[in-house]
C-alpha cells in the first residue's frame, strides 16, 4: 500500500471509530484498491445514523426553513428577499432571478421528497407565479432583478445562469404538480440559454469577476455553465423524454469529463475556448469549487444511467481535488483560484484566503454520496472533516442560516459581488435534504451499499 494511503487509512479509522478489520484494503494487477468498508458504519461523526438523520432534521425543517418565514419569503406577493438582516427581517427588498428560481427549486423538492407537505408546494407555487408574472421576458428569457412589488430594476443578464436557474425551479416544480406549461417554459428557457451561451459574442460577466486568470471577453466557456445544464437536464429527463434534451445532457457530461479536465495537470479548468480548446493562460488554472461541485453532479447522473465507469472517474477525481485543496494546517478546504505554478501575482496550490459556505456543502453531498454507494473508508474521513469545519465556522450563526464564507483561520469575511445582508436560500437546503435522502437509505439497508439503479 502507497504511504499517503496507509496515512489516510490510519487516519480515518481513528476519526470513525473503525477498527482495522472493518475495512478491507488491498492491490490488484489493476493497481491500488481503496480500503472499504466490509459493512457501511453506524456511526458518523460520532453519532448513529439515526441521530444524525435527526439532527439533519432538526437543522432543516426547525432552524433553516423558519428562518424564511420570518420575512425572506414573501407572504402576500410570493418570490424571496435573500438581503435580510440576522432576525429575518428585510434589509433589502429586491429579488433576484437566482433565488426565485432555486428557492422554487428547494420547495419544490422538499414537496416532493420529504411528505408532500401542501405548505411547501403553496411556497414554491407563489414564488413561481410571481416570478412568471413579473420576471418572465419573453421567448425564455428573465429580468435578473425586480422589487418586492415586480418593478424591473435590471433586464435580462448579460449571462445565462439566472435562466438557467429558472428553469430548474420550473422543471422540479413541474415534477410536483405536473403543470404542463410549466415544463414547457422550462425547456424554452434552457433552450434559449444554450442559444445565447452558444453566440460567439457570448459574454460571462458574473463568472469573470471570480477568477484570477485572463479569459477573452467574449464567447469562453465555462465549467460552471456545463455543471447547471447538467444538473438541471439530468432530473428533467427523468421525467420527460425529449431526445433532444438527452442529446445536450450527453454532450456537457462529455465537456466536463474529456474538456474541461486538464489530465496534463489533473485539474478541472474553468475556462475554455469557444471551440472547447484549451486556453494557454487557463491551462495551469482551477475554480476548485465548481470543479468538485460539477464531479458530483456527474457521479449523481452516472447513478441515473447506471454507468459504474463514469461514477467511478467523478469519484476518484472528487477524492483528488479534496486532498489537493485542504487546508491542513488550519482546516477547511480552498475553494477558489487554484495554479500549477507559481506566477508574478499568486502563488501555486490553492487560495485559503476565503473559504465559501457553498463549496463545503458541496463536499458534504459528494462524500456521503461516495460513501453510501461506494462504502470506501476515504470517503468518511473527509465528511467527518469537512462537516466539522463547516458547523465550527459557519453553521454557528445562531439563527439557522449559514454565513456566506470565512477566512482562512475561520472568522467571517465578505465575498466578492455578495452583499453583507446576502443568506443562502439554496446550497445549504439542498445539501441538507441530499444528506437525509442518502441516510435514510443507509438506514433502510442495515449496513448493506446502496445498489446502483438498474
Amino acid at each position: 500500500m502507497r504511504r499517503r494511503d496507509f496515512i489516510g487509512t490510519a487516519v480515518a479509522a481513528v476519526v470513525s471509530g473503525a477498527s482495522p478489520a472493518s475495512a478491507a484494503c488491498g492491490a490488484s494487477q489493476a493497481g491500488f484498491q481503496p480500503c472499504v468498508f466490509q459493512a457501511l458504519p453506524n456511526r458518523i461523526a460520532g453519532m448513529s445514523l439515526e441521530e444524525l438523520r435527526d439532527e439533519y432534521r432538526d437543522r432543516l425543517f426547525h432552524r433553516y426553513l423558519p428562518f424564511w418565514d420570518r420575512g425572506g419569503f414573501d407572504q402576500d406577493l410570493g418570490g424571496f428577499m435573500c438581503e435580510l438582516n440576522d432576525d429575518g427581517s428585510v434589509a433589502g427588498d429586491e429579488k433576484s432571478i437566482w433565488y426565485q428560481g432555486r428557492a422554487i427549486w428547494v420547495y419544490s423538492f422538499l414537496y416532493g421528497h420529504f411528505g408532500k407537505d401542501e405548505r411547501f408546494l403553496e411556497i414554491a407555487r407563489k414564488t413561481k407565479d410571481f416570478m412568471t408574472k413579473h420576471m418572465h421576458a419573453g421567448g425564455g428569457r428573465w429580468h435578473e432583478k425586480v422589487r418586492r412589488d415586480g418593478t424591473v430594476l435590471e433586464g435580462p443578464g448579460k449571462n445565462v445562469y439566472g435562466a438557467l436557474f429558472a428553469a430548474a425551479g420550473l422543471a422540479e416544480y413541474y415534477k410536483a404538480a405536473r403543470d404542463p406549461s410549466d415544463l414547457d417554459l422550462a425547456t424554452q428557457s434552457i433552450r434559449a440559454a444554450v442559444v445565447a451561451y452558444d453566440d460567439p459574442g457570448y459574454s460571462d460577466t458574473h463568472t469573470t469577476q471570480y477568477t484570477a486568470v485572463a479569459i477573452p471577453e467574449k464567447g469562453a466557456r465555462s465549467q460552471g455553465h456545463s455543471m447547471v445544464l447538467v444538473w438541471i437536464l439530468s432530473g428533467l429527463v427523468a421525467v420527460h423524454q425529449d431526445p433532444r434534451l438527452e442529446a445536450l445532457l450527453r454532450e456537457h457530461v462529455e465537456r466536463i469529463m474529456n474538456g474541461f479536465w486538464n489530465p496534463d495537470f489533473g485539474i478541472a479548468n474553468e475556462y475554455l475556448a469557444h471551440d472547447y480548446s484549451r486556453l494557454p493562460e487557463a491551462a495551469p488554472h482551477m475554480f476548485a469549487g465548481h470543479a468538485l461541485e460539477t464531479l458530483w453532479i456527474v457521479m449523481h447522473e452516472a447513478l441515473r444511467i447506471n454507468d459504474q465507469a463514469l461514477f467511478t472517474t467523478a469519484k476518484d477525481r472528487i477524492r483528488r481535488l479534496l486532498e489537493m485543496c485542504w487546508d491542513y494546517v488550519f482546516e477547511g478546504w480552498g475553494d477558489g483560484n487554484f495554479f500549477v505554478h507559481d506566477t508574478p501575482e499568486h502563488h501555486r496550490g490553492p487560495e485559503y484566503e476565503i473559504k465559501t459556505m457553498w463549496a463545503h456543502c458541496e463536499i458534504l453531498i459528494a462524500s456521503m454520496s461516495i460513501l453510501e454507494y461506494t462504502g470506501e473508508v476515504w470517503a468518511k474521513e473527509w465528511y467527518e472533516r469537512a462537516r466539522a469545519f463547516a458547523l465550527k465556522t459557519m453553521a454557528n450563526t445562531g439563527h439557522g442560516v449559514w454565513r456566506q464564507a470565512v477566512d482562512r483561520f475561520g472568522k467571517d469575511v465578505k465575498r466578492v459581488g455578495v452583499g453583507s445582508h446576502r443568506k443562502d436560500n439554496f446550497h445549504p437546503p439542498r445539501m441538507l435534504m441530499m444528506n437525509l435522502l442518502s441516510l435514510q437509505r443507509m438506514i433502510a439497508n442495515a449496513g448493506k451499499l446502496t445498489p446502483f439503479p438498474q
